[in-house]
């Protein structure tokens, strides 16, 4: 009795949960010794089976099997033993659990079969393995991702093949807006995208604020996608419910080189947000954007070109104390032109009141640009219900 008091002075499930799988088998060797069932379950609903799967621990499922282990029994996030070792990656324990009845479509509370843990997991051998024996593949969990969404994500380009080939659709939406086409731009993994566009996926296909593919692609940084999007025929001007093309958004990035490559492919520098701004005045008031302002400049963009509020580039670049881009645009404009409320640019600045602009202004030639404020029609009023730019918002865009 006192090897039964012994092993009675701990919890079995703690100890397997800690991996002390030496102690467990011993424990099970003389279970009839003690008041403990197999199927026991701990706080979170785990057995000794699912910690012995999720280890990889091939003796211990094999005698827990051999004592009567429920191989169905579920936790509290209904997961069978089987979805933990494909989560863990366990191959052998796969085999071990599916050759003695576990469910290969058994559903958790997540709605996740465990083809999912087993893409989740990383090893493909065990994917291949579960899909050959039979699991079903036109499956989406609670926020509607499907296996070919999580093949994206964990970059398993053979099981895309695989879901591509058994008509799985590559334009199904996520609970998040997004398709498999959207993860492999995030992901920016343009082999991905070359399989899914091949396979008939929709690639105008647009996010919950009407943002593009490109956009995407652009707040990612990734230039080669870019190329590859544009390539297959995406609108390189297409806006989002703000206005916001591409091209500002690279803009508002800083992102020159993907200034460069938009405008290469003829993005248009012209183009307004909902309040009137392109991208010469997102550049404006950018810091440390002289490479973009140049590019902008030497492809077209208008320095002359107002927003809702009459405000030119270099009003802007007064207002948000750009310094280096004021002085950029100072010597291109201008100056005495002013904005819808009588302001030039360096009555903006004045006002703003940054003492390294203020120092600046006093050292620039007085005669420069200089004349009678000269008033710019200012355009009719923004859609938003907030003004973008004013004197007490010193003269930035919220």
């Amino acid at each position: 009795m006192d090897l039964e008091a012994s092993f009675m002075d701990f919890d079995l499930l703690e100890v397997a949960r800690k991996g002390c799988f030496s102690v467990v088998d011993l424990a099970l060797e003389n279970l009839e010794l003690y008041e403990f069932s197999v199927d026991s379950q701990d706080e979170n609903g785990n057995t000794l089976l699912h910690y012995a799967a999720a280890t990889g621990n091939l003796d211990t499922t094999s005698k827990l099997i051999t004592l009567g282990a429920y191989t169905n029994i579920l936790n509290n996030k209904g997961e069978t033993p089987l979805h933990v070792a494909c989560l863990q990656a366990q191959l052998p324990i796969a085999e071990l659990l599916i050759k003695n009845g576990a469910n290969i479509n058994a559903t958790d509370f997540a709605k996740e079969t465990p083809v999912f843990k087993a893409v989740r997991g990383g090893n493909r051998k065990l994917t291949k393995f579960i899909l050959s024996k039979g699991a079903i593949l036109n499956r989406y969990n609670i926020i509607n991702e499907g296996l070919l969404h999580l093949s994206v994500i964990h970059d398993d380009i053979e099981l895309a093949k695989l879901l591509l080939d058994h008509e799985e659709d590559p334009n199904e939406f996520t609970n998040a807006g997004e398709t498999p086409v959207h993860l492999a731009v995030k992901h920016s993994n343009i082999a991905m995208l070359k399989l899914l566009i091949s396979g008939n996926a929709e690639i105008t296909n647009r996010d919950f604020n009407n943002r593009t593919l490109l956009h995407l692609a652009v707040k990612c940084g990734d230039t080669e996608i870019c190329k590859e999007l544009i390539s297959a025929g995406l609108d390189i001007n297409s806006a989002d419910r703000e206005g916001t093309t591409p091209l500002h958004l690279a803009t508002e990035l800083n992102n020159s080189a993907m200034v460069s490559l938009l405008v290469e492919k003829k993005a248009d520098v012209s183009l307004e947000d909902i309040d009137g701004y392109t991208a010469l005045h997102v550049a404006a008031k950018t810091r440390d954007s002289s490479e973009v302002l140049k590019t902008l400049t030497n492809n077209g963009a208008s320095l002359d070109a107002k927003t809702f509020n009459g405000d030119l580039p270099i009003h802007v670049a007064a207002g948000s104390g750009n310094i280096e881009a004021f002085m950029f645009l100072y010597k291109k404009t201008e100056t005495a032109v002013t904005n819808g409320i009588g302001l030039t640019a360096t009555q903006v600045a004045e006002i703003n009141g940054d003492p390294v602009m203020l120092r600046l202004l006093k050292d620039l030639d007085k005669n420069n640009n200089s004349g009678i404020p000269v008033p710019v029609q200012k355009k009719p009023r923004a859609r938003r219900n907030s003004v973008r730019f004013s004197i007490n918002t010193t003269f930035t865009k919220e």
